[in-house]
């Protein structure tokens, strides 16, 4: 009988459910409990990298290069805060628990984050960042590191299980880069003056731009530049960049109107080298009111409207059609321009050979030449009056011995009556109208702030001897690097010898270290995550 009841309660499965469920019951709890602990570790990750991502977005896109960049960008970050949920589960577990991901440059203790710029990233992500790649020059800070310091977040779980709750500790860390394109540019590269003919001194060529920018020894300094069949360009060449199509007339028409339909990032500048001369001449030269080749019909047309002062020693004899078609300036020998006659602003210029143009060893242009030929009759300005009317001198760099072509120009413009002083051959500044001349809309319906001046140009400056070098300015390229753009100022109209055209131009402004951030308006100013 005592075996059959055995047997009868061995054999009794009722309640097994129930029995298995309390044995199992304290794991599935636990495993609840590690599920929600797990999840709460990813949602303070998510919250903590989202706001160390948005921290060194906004610190990147300061770092430009110039003076002031490691300061913008640390206000920009300080300007953030965040908030990062589910950190403390605390008492009670509450769950609504968070902290404030903020960051002071000048207090790392009250920061919870902490922030270095680095001047570059190893190629391979899973290479650490070293020390020797953080800088606190802002002319060499690139990068924008925010790293979230170490938040401990309590457990709900016991880790390890001894009834005990513990803690984790989660942070987050993120690395942005600047970087710049141009918009609405003319589609033109000029090569780095500063490069050594052989590209071997790429970086020091570079500094050399920026710092003698920043120091003004560019300053009123007249850039004579030579475009090039040669697929290899170098220092005082100049070429082209891509538009938006192909073919010699869309080139032309975007050197007319400064807009080539595209935007040209620095770092990756869509370069066509060994395009035709030709439309150099027809399309800048509409800015003087210079209607030539396929451009003879669209001297009607407001976007090719000359600038409003276009004194370029221009020949006056022959008729609208010859005063209004090719430059044809008056000449005295191989020198451009006649002190009997008319000369351009930046006349006589002393200048030295680069391998592929010319630059003047400083600002040396006759300055009182020209005033005396253009405004004959009419004092001299002072230095002092005309820099007090516009000065595009960098302003910590002392003061200039006269003033450069670009802000007597300037002067010019703000004194109307000075536009139309006539030189002994007759030419003034003032832009003819009617006949073979510009007939378009008044150039009163367009003023230099909301669209610009026609005698400035924008261009990406090329380390071209360098970029060639490495593969990156043969043929058709499209990952050429920029060292910078520059805001150009045309001294006369296009040049044509032969096969070639020649631009003479100043340097009036650059992006970068030493800028005077004229160009902001055509820049568009990015950062990207790249850690």
């Amino acid at each position: 009988m005592l075996n059959g009841a055995i047997k009868r309660f061995w054999d009794d499965h009722r309640g097994y459910v129930i029995v298995l469920t309390l044995i199992s019951m304290p794991l599935l709890l636990g495993l609840s409990l590690l599920v929600i602990d797990v999840g709460r570790t990813g949602n303070l990750h998510t919250d903590l990298q989202n706001a160390v991502d948005a921290m060194a977005l906004a610190g990147a896109r300061e770092l430009d290069g110039r003076d002031d960049a490691i300061d913008r960008a640390d206000a920009a970050i300080e300007t953030l805060t965040n908030s990062a949920a589910f950190s403390g589960g605390g008492t009670g577990m509450s769950l609504g628990s968070h902290i404030t991901v903020t960051y002071d440059a000048g207090n790392d203790a009250g920061s919870t984050v902490t922030v270095t710029y680095l001047k570059e990233i190893p190629a391979d992500d899973d290479d650490p960042i070293t020390a020797a790649m953080v800088t606190t020059d802002p002319h060499e800070a690139s990068y924008a590191r925010v790293v979230a310091k170490d938040h401990a977040m309590t457990t709900i779980f016991p880790i390890p299980v001894g009834l005990n709750r513990d803690t984790i500790n989660v942070s987050a860390e993120a690395v942005a880069v600047y970087r710049a394109s141009a918009c609405d540019v003319t589609p033109i590269y000029i090569c780095n003056p500063f490069e050594d003919p052989s590209g071997n001194n790429g970086e020091a060529a570079a500094e050399a731009l920026h710092t003698n920018f920043a120091a003004g020894a560019l300053y009123g300094v007249q850039i004579e530049l030579h475009s090039t069949s040669s697929s290899s360009p170098g220092p005082g060449n100049f070429g082209f960049l891509a538009t938006y199509g192909n073919g010699a007339n869309v080139l032309a028409e975007a050197l007319a109107t400064g807009s080539p339909g595209v935007c040209y990032e620095r770092d990756a500048l869509e370069t066509k080298t060994g395009a035709n001369a030709g439309p150099v001449e027809a399309g800048l030269n509409t800015r003087f009111g210079l209607y030539s080749g396929s451009f003879g019909n669209a001297r009607n047309d407001g976007r090719y409207r000359p600038a409003r002062n276009v004194r370029s020693a221009q020949s006056q004899t022959g008729g609208a059609n010859k005063i209004c078609g090719d430059y044809n300036p008056v000449m005295s020998g191989s020198t451009v321009g006649d002190t009997a006659q008319a000369v351009p602003l930046g006349y006589g210029a002393a200048m030295s050979s680069l391998t592929g143009g010319k630059i003047s060893t400083g600002n040396n242009w006759q300055y009182a030449t020209y005033w005396g030929v253009a405004h004959d009759g009419i004092a001299t300005p002072t230095i002092s009056d005309i820099l007090s009317n516009y000065s595009s001198y960098p302003s910590p760099a002392g003061s200039p011995s006269q003033p450069s072509a670009y802000d007597v120009y300037r002067y010019e413009l703000a004194n109307p009556a000075r536009i139309g002083d006539a030189s002994a051959n007759g030419e003034t500044g003032t832009p003819l109208t009617g006949g073979q001349c510009y007939s378009g809309p008044d150039l009163s319906n367009y003023t230099a702030s909301e669209y610009g001046d026609r005698r400035e140009i924008f261009a990406a400056v090329v380390n071209c001897k360098e970029e060639y070098n490495a593969g990156r300015l043969t043929g058709h390229s499209v990952d050429t690097r920029a060292i910078a753009f520059a805001r150009m100022f045309l001294t006369k109209p296009a040049i044509a010898d032969s096969g070639e055209r020649y631009l003479s131009m100043e340097m009036i402004d650059i992006t970068g270290r030493g800028g005077r951030g004229t160009l902001d308006e055509f820049l568009r100013e990015e950062a990207e995550l790249v850690r």
